[in-house]
């Protein structure tokens, strides 16, 4: 039978979509060396993985930087794969393959990552309930407040809830099927002898009701009940609806569609990264090294790090410089940009817990020896879990199920937290599916629906008469087990570094296997009291009917017959076969645990490593527990929080900004933020534009003259504050355009027959380019001190005009007569403008600022050397012409053939 064609390996991927996402080693490296505005363009972060939390944390940083002052490399040791969760994929299966590039302990079958740009997050099953406060008792205090604050503050919880999807109400998830489990759990979950350990009022409410969004409709009983799919006519009392809505699964899917269908679009970080290179890509206008440094997100792949470049700074604290990747068989460093104004860059590491403590020790095992190292590699957590897989008869839940048919294949999700008696925390997954008649679209629709995929086989044996029940139970492992922790491989090595070795207490393994530690113990006790529990549950969905406890095998199956409870528990609680290996959850964590204690912790409370300046981690390798839940939810609030840190106080801003004069009255129309900068529209063919970087506004390129202007409004009189740095002293050819018509409209007819007169009054002027339309409509304040001449022929049609005239000078209203001496005809030409020359302009290290004032038809223009003060007027201008600077209009700035000119603050007083 043919087979399949299997992936083939490329630089970035098998498609098109790789190339465009991600860059080559040599390309990064490249557009490091190139300088844009003034500055080099090295990376200012590198964030070590482009998994879930690698993609969380290089998204946000790159959404949150609002003035655009920081570039962001991210390396991969996999591919590029698929660009969404494989659930939202048009095939069912085709998951990136596991790795396993570190050594485990003989008694472990601990399972790799996915390698691969995305990570773990192209599979995961989506379940996100919170931490709760129990859980987090070793946490930090001020990590524990930022993530959840005391009502009404919303924290980091919230933020992440929405970013994921979970505050969403699962609208795919419902049906009858759904209502009726729910509502049979519920009331189960209420009789004596089925407890958990936590009562209904001690649970957290699930996210769409403790996060409402702006504008959402106060949260009452009847909103409870549709959001349940209950009838309006349902009189269940609001304290029980609060209850049924707690047994809802938060799962991270990001919008609702009809329900019984789920919607194509479970939650992966690799949409985000996908958009944000986007937009990386489009601000960059183009390719190439000149363009990649505009670039201010790049992804390479297939790149391992092998450790950060450090170096040690008087103080003995430890500050990253830069990375050392394997790539192609040989090493090869690239640098973070060097500290300057009182900031610098960092390095990320946001791999899983295992690599990422790899490569903290193989940096940090001589400079932080004695010290954080120490601990690296301590408190090694993860998962007990366990599957229980049950097939009960429609009968079971009759009394709560319609009785007509179920039309089509139905999926429930429900979550139960419990507590054991020693106050280890678990939780259950339950899953369900129940089918109308078999349809030859079933399978496909099943693998879209059902929250873990590893669950696909088991669902696919409901019938139309039964229906499929999976328990699955995940506990939380003891935290500082001495028989779990990280070390470093003295015989093993990968890429030219050692490996890491794992070991993990193996609760499940009988002591007399694995004698183990007391942690280790107590894991066994929580995972017996979990499967207690686990089957008070099953009986709970099977009632009083004979129902079947499903095997791995597809046909196997142990019938449990009616009988008494007593009886029905026993043949449960035989069932041993249901618990999974330790590491297969991958939901490690706790290596590089943080801690407001130095001499107790890895890394501070925003995951620095302590002694270090500028090392973070971003994985649950930070978490001093664990807990149940799985960490995706957590681990992206902490990113988050990291990365607002990052952003606010330590990556690289925007030099102070001074203003020399009173700002009494004025607004901005650039204040360095995204927000003012997408007010600004280019008008003009391709070559060359504006650049938002460093809160400023930088020209670039090489084509045809183009003008960047204020389209949001036009003016009438107003005074003009604006400033400028050129970078090269015989090339800065710029200007500000004042008072002219929106470009994107054509010229009057005074106008157009004036530019199509013989000699014309600006010999370049291209009528097919809209930037064009405010020289003539309009009026330029010209920057050049070189004061070019046009190169075709002057005004009177003779010689192109000669450098230095007054009315091409910096400060001048640009080709208004200035007095200039006409040298070829021997006279000079009458002044309109009265013209002074003001301070001459300095490449590179100072900014000017224009302030220009435009009263009916009078302009004047001052012109102030911010570093030094000198303030000079530089024209007083009258205009007798009807046809131009008429009021209201716009105003704009000129992005003009291969000069480089950057602006800023621009803030504008109207009369």
């Amino acid at each position: 039978m043919p087979q399949l064609l299997a992936s083939e390996s490329t630089s970035f991927t098998l498609d098109n979509m790789g190339r465009f996402l991600c860059n080559t080693l040599q390309e990064a490296v490249d557009s490091a060396a190139q300088t844009v505005g003034g500055r080099q363009r090295g990376f200012d972060v590198i964030i070590i993985g482009g998994g879930t939390f690698g993609a969380v944390m290089a998204e946000h940083l790159f959404i949150t930087d609002a003035t655009r002052s920081r570039r962001i490399l991210v390396l991969e040791a996999g591919p590029f794969v698929v660009p969404e969760h494989v659930q939202n994929m048009p095939f069912m299966g085709g998951a990136p393959d596991l790795r396993v590039p570190w050594v485990n302990h003989p008694a472990l079958n601990y399972l790799g990552l996915i390698f691969a740009v995305g990570g773990r997050s192209l599979t995961w099953g989506g379940w996100s309930p919170e931490m709760l406060d129990e859980e987090m008792a070793a946490w930090p205090p001020a990590v524990k407040t930022a993530l959840r604050p005391p009502p009404p503050a919303e924290g980091y919880f919230a933020q992440s809830s929405r970013q994921i999807g979970v505050k969403e109400t699962n609208d795919f998830i419902y049906g009858p099927l759904h209502i009726a489990l729910r509502k049979q759990l519920h009331a189960g979950l209420n009789t004596p002898g089925n407890e958990t350990g936590f009562t209904f009022a001690q649970l957290l409410e699930h996210p769409a009701v403790r996060y409402p969004d702006p504008g959402e409709p106060p949260l009452t009983a009847a909103l409870l009940r549709d959001w349940l799919g209950l009838p309006s006519t349902d009189t269940t009392p609001e304290a029980v609806l609060h209850e049924l809505f707690k047994l809802e699964a938060p799962l991270a899917v990001q919008s609702t569609t009809l329900p019984g269908f789920f919607p194509t679009n479970k939650f992966s970080a690799i949409p985000g990264l996908i958009s944000a290179a986007r937009l990386a890509n489009k601000e960059a206008d183009g390719v190439g090294p000149v363009a990649d440094a505009r670039k201010r997100l790049m992804i390479v792949p297939n790149c391992h790090v092998q450790e950060l470049i450090t170096e040690t700074q008087a103080d003995n604290w430890v500050r990253v410089t830069g990375a050392r990747i394997w790539q192609n068989g040989a090493s090869r460093d690239i640098l973070l940009a060097p500290p300057r104004n009182g900031r610098q860059g960092a390095a990320v590491i946001a791999l899983g817990t295992v690599e990422t403590t790899r490569v903290a020790l193989t940096t940090f095992q001589q400079s932080l020896a004695g010290r954080a190292v120490q601990r690296m590699g301590e408190n090694l957590i993860a998962h007990l879990r366990t599957n229980l897989t049950i097939r009960v008869p429609r009968a079971a839940i009759a009394a709560n199920l319609p009785a007509t048919l179920i039309p089509s294949l139905q999926a429930s999700a429900l979550l139960i937290k419990g507590k054991a008696p020693n106050n280890r925390t678990y939780h259950f997954q339950i899953t369900a599916s129940g089918l109308g008649k078999l349809g030859s679209d079933s399978e496909a629709e099943l693998f879209k629906k059902i929250p873990d995929l590893e669950l696909l086989e088991a669902m696919r044996r409901a019938n139309d008469a039964t229906v499929v029940i999976t328990i699955r139970g995940i506990g939380e492992m003891t935290t500082r087990n001495p028989d779990s922790f990280i070390d470093l491989s003295t015989q093993d090595s990968d890429f030219g570094r050692p490996k890491a070795v794992v070991h993990l207490g193996n609760a499940k393994a009988s002591p007399q296997q694995f004698p183990g530690s007391a942690q280790t113990n107590t894991d066994r006790a929580t995972w017996d009291a979990m499967d207690a529990v686990a089957d008070k549950i099953a009986l709970i969905f099977a009632g009083n009917e004979p129902f079947e406890i499903l095997l791995a095998n597809p046909d196997g199956a142990i019938p449990v017959p009616s009988g008494t409870r007593a009886q029905r528990l026993a043949i449960l609680s035989a069932f041993k076969n249901r618990r999974d290996d330790l590491g297969t959850t991958h939901h490690d964590a706790g290596t590089m645990r943080m801690g407001d204690n130095i001499a107790d912790a890895v890394t501070n409370d925003f995951g620095r490593i302590h002694d270090t300046t500028n090392c973070y981690i971003a994985s649950p390798a930070l978490f001093p527990s664990l807990g149940s839940p799985n960490p995706m939810l957590t681990g992206v609030a902490l990113g988050r929080r990291t990365g607002d840190l990052l952003n606010g106080g330590v990556l690289f801003s925007p030099d102070p900004v001074i203003s020399p004069q009173d700002e009494t009255g004025f607004r901005p129309l650039f204040d360095g933020t995204a927000a003012t900068f997408k007010n600004w529209t280019l008008a003009g063919p391709g070559g060359g534009g504006m650049l938002h970087l460093n809160g400023e506004m930088v020209s670039y390129g090489d084509g045809a003259l183009r003008l960047f202007y204020y389209s949001q409004e036009a003016f009438g009189d107003f005074t003009l504050r604006l400033q400028f740095c050129i970078f090269d002293a015989t090339n800065h050819n710029s200007g500000v355009f004042v008072r002219f018509p929106r470009p994107t409209l054509g010229l009057t007819a005074a106008l157009q027959n004036r530019v199509s007169q013989q000699p014309s009054p600006e010999p370049s002027f291209d009528a097919s380019n809209p930037a064009w339309k405010p020289v003539i409509a309009g009026f330029e304040v010209q920057i050049d001190d070189n004061a070019r001449g046009d190169s075709g022929k002057d005004f009177y049609g003779i010689k192109p005009e000669p450098d230095g005239l007054f009315k091409n000078r910096t400060g001048a209203i640009y080709k208004i007569q200035a007095g200039d001496r006409v040298w070829h005809l021997n006279f000079n030409e009458p002044a309109v403008q009265n013209y002074t020359p003001g301070p001459a302009l300095v490449p590179a290290t100072t900014w000017f600022e224009y302030e220009i004032v435009v009263q009916g038809n009078d302009y004047v223009v001052f012109l102030t050397n911010i570093e030094t003060g000198e303030r000079k007027q530089t024209t007083i201008f009258h205009n007798t012409d009807a046809n131009r600077g008429l009021s209201p209009g716009f105003i704009g700035i000129q992005a003009y053939a291969g000069s480089t000119v950057a602006w800023r603050h621009v803030r504008i007083k109207t009369a």
